[in-house]
Parts: structure tokens; C-alpha cells; sequence
């Protein structure tokens, strides 16, 4: 174990899928798409994936939705999609390997003191405003089968989450149920801070994905990157701000649309949006009440639904207000999270920042794996083996 005698959960970490798009993506592409995807596959020789997919209007001709199927000027970049080798915000050099090879990452892991890591992937929610859905949803079918087998090599240390594709849930809930059964190292669904349109997350269409989440006992994973879609509001922010706007914008979609009361058994993670905002946000929305002609499938007040272990939240390891967070709100919500490989990591120091901070030992105990274990409890079955 890897924090005096206890586990260490990363439940936020990524794949760089676009390092190498052909490794992730060439072998497990549906045939039918395979031409579509030779046709994209090409366009990312010279230009980023968001110059290709979602509007940029400098770049985009006229009655052109997806800009790969047009012609367009290059711009600067590389065939990977990467901008050079990456480096922590500690000045750490991150080996780019760790995308493809499972290796690397769990060297990395163990450097960094960290039993068990969850990935997100870094790009694809983005290919939400694609203007063929179908598309979308066989690149995401792609990215899945592409993390089991990856995820397969790290004998359940490696843990992966599936891309909802919001414009098409049944394909959805059948990417979940599948996954859910055929592969232990699953851990659910990631979902945008807000739909493709804008719209909140208490939108019924997504209320067959909740209910297959809640029924298998796998949490929604909310997460989102500025200044791509599906984007959320005020998206000109600076991006620490946008971030935290991001998490208020879909927490309050969450609590106020009832969607807590609606599927009491379901759990929801907030990642990547920090936790010093959260205690304010708590004051403000226990402020709608059950009672609320604004909020109808409101039973609970956001406070209890947050004590019931509905709720968590990522914490960044460096963030100012952690301890305030904690006394604020208690400690049994907050997640430990790294964003490796990313630029902003703080790898391979994170535990060593928890560990230093002025928290009480159960709180670094409960933060750093334990509280994990409650949001996916197949966690459980396998930490310390």
C-alpha cells in the first residue's frame, strides 16, 4: 500500500489519444467507418483535431460541417497531435510511451507512489459536434476497445471509462452494459459538464443512461476541457475559472433537475473542476429547497443529498483551499486526482503534496483512496491484491 499501509487511488488520469492516432485507432475501427476514418486520419497528418471536427470559422469553408472532408490550410502541428514531449508542472519529463505502452504508465505509477489509476480520455468528448453521429459513436467503440486491451496488461491496476455519446443513448447504454460485463477493469461513464446544445444534464434523454448506471452499481464520471465542446458557459474565462464554472454548471443541472432523487442510488463524480468553489456552491443551491416551483423532482435539499454519498469531488493537489473544503463539507466526498500525463500534472509529487498538507490523517486516508472506493466499489475487490 502506498500511503501508510493504505491504498492510493488516481481517479483522474488520461490517455493522450492523439500522441499516436493510428496506434489507438486503426485496428479497432468498425469496417464500415474504416474509409471515414482513413479520410480524418489523413487530415491529422498536418492539423489538431479540433481544426477537423468542431467550428473554427477562420479555417472552415463554407458549407463544410466537418472540416476534414473540405480543404483547408494547415496549421501548425504534427502528425501525433502532440506539441513535444510533456512535462509536469514539478518539471518532471513524461515519457509519451505511457499512452501505448501500459509499462511505462505503471512505472509511473509506482514512482508516484499510486496503487490504482482511472483514465479519461483527453479528446474525444469533443467529437460531439460532429456532423455524423454514427461516426462519432464507431470512434468511440474504437477508443473502448482500444483501452480494455490496454487496460488488460495492468492486472486491475489500470482502470478506464467509456464516452457517452450524448446524441445517441441507447448506443450508450449498450456501450455500458457491454463493457460492464465483459470487463472488470470497466469503471463507467464520462459525461460532458453540459450537452452538445448547451442543455443540462438533468435532460431526460439521459435518464435511461442513469438508470443503467444506478441498476450496475457504476458511477457517472463528469469531466470536461476548456474551450472545445460541448462547452459550457462563459467559455472566454481564464481556464482555472471556466473549469469551476463547468462543475457548478453541471452540478446544479444534477441537483436542481432531481436527478439525485430521481435515481437515489446513483453516484456522480466532479472531476477536474477543483473543490474550493464547491462549500459556496452548497450554501447557494440548498437555497432551491425541495419545495422550489423552479426545482419539481427536488425531494432533498442539496445538503442531504450530498451527506447521502451521492456527491463527490476531485481535489487537485496544490489547490489553497483543500483544508477549507474539507472542514467545510466533511471528509468523506473528495477524490485524489493527478490529470498524468497532462501539462498541468502534478506527478510524480501529488501524494507527497496530500501528505503535507494540514489535513487530519483520516481525511488524507479517506482523499487519497478510500473515499474512491465508495464512488466505485469494485475498487474494492481488488486494491491491495
Amino acid at each position: 500500500m502506498s500511503y501508510n499501509g493504505h491504498p492510493v487511488i488516481d481517479m483522474d488520469s488520461h490517455l493522450f489519444e492523439g500522441w499516436d492516432w493510428s496506434r489507438t485507432f486503426d485496428a479497432n475501427m468498425d469496417q464500415e467507418y474504416r474509409e471515414k476514418w482513413a479520410d480524418l486520419r489523413k487530415g491529422l497528418e498536418t492539423k489538431s483535431l479540433g481544426n477537423l471536427v468542431w467550428p473554427r470559422a477562420a479555417n472552415r469553408p463554407l458549407g463544410v460541417l466537418d472540416a476534414f472532408a473540405g480543404q483547408i490550410q494547415p496549421i501548425r502541428g504534427n502528425a501525433s497531435g502532440s506539441h513535444g514531449t510533456p512535462n509536469s508542472r514539478r518539471g518532471s519529463e513524461i515519457d509519451p510511451a505511457t499512452n501505448w505502452d501500459p509499462a511505462v504508465r505503471l512505472r509511473d505509477m509506482d514512482r508516484a507512489s499510486i496503487d490504482i489509476s482511472v483514465i479519461f480520455c483527453s479528446y474525444l468528448d469533443g467529437l460531439c459536434w460532429m456532423q455524423d453521429v454514427g461516426f462519432e459513436a464507431a470512434m468511440n467503440r474504437a477508443y473502448h476497445r482500444y483501452m480494455s486491451d490496454y487496460c488488460a496488461e495492468g492486472e486491475g491496476r489500470l482502470r478506464w471509462l467509456a464516452n457517452a455519446v450524448i446524441r445517441d443513448v441507447p448506443e450508450a447504454v449498450a456501450q455500458l452494459r457491454h463493457w460492464a460485463e465483459h470487463d472488470e477493469n470497466f469503471s463507467g461513464v464520462f459525461l460532458p459538464r453540459a450537452c452538445p446544445d448547451g442543455t443540462m444534464l438533468d435532460t431526460p434523454l439521459l435518464h435511461p443512461l442513469f438508470a443503467a448506471s444506478q441498476e450496475l452499481d457504476l458511477p457517472i464520471w463528469i469531466h470536461g476541457g476548456a474551450y472545445r465542446p460541448p462547452l459550457t458557459p462563459w467559455v472566454d474565462a481564464t481556464n482555472g475559472v471556466y473549469h469551476g464554472i463547468g462543475g457548478l454548471y453541471a452540478l446544479h443541472g444534477l441537483i436542481g433537475g432531481g436527478v439525485f432523487d430521481l435515481f437515489p442510488k446513483l453516484r456522480v463524480g466532479l472531476f477536474e473542476s477543483g473543490c474550493g468553489w464547491l462549500p459556496w456552491a452548497m450554501e447557494k443551491l440548498d437555497a432551491l429547497g425541495p419545495d422550489n416551483p423552479m426545482t419539481p423532482n427536488l425531494k432533498r435539499t442539496p445538503s442531504e443529498i450530498l451527506e447521502g454519498g451521492q456527491i463527490f469531488c476531485s481535489v487537485e493537489p496544490d489547490e489553497t483551499f483543500v483544508e477549507h473544503a474539507v472542514e467545510v463539507l466533511g471528509e468523506d466526498i473528495w477524490l485524489f486526482s493527478t490529470d498524468y500525463p497532462h501539462s498541468g500534472t502534478p506527478w510524480p509529487d501529488g501524494v507527497s503534496m496530500i501528505a503535507e498538507r494540514a489535513l487530519p490523517e483520516s481525511a488524507k486516508i479517506k482523499l487519497l483512496g478510500e473515499n474512491a472506493r465508495r464512488l466505485l466499489p469494485r475498487l474494492g475487490s481488488t486494491v491491495g491484491k
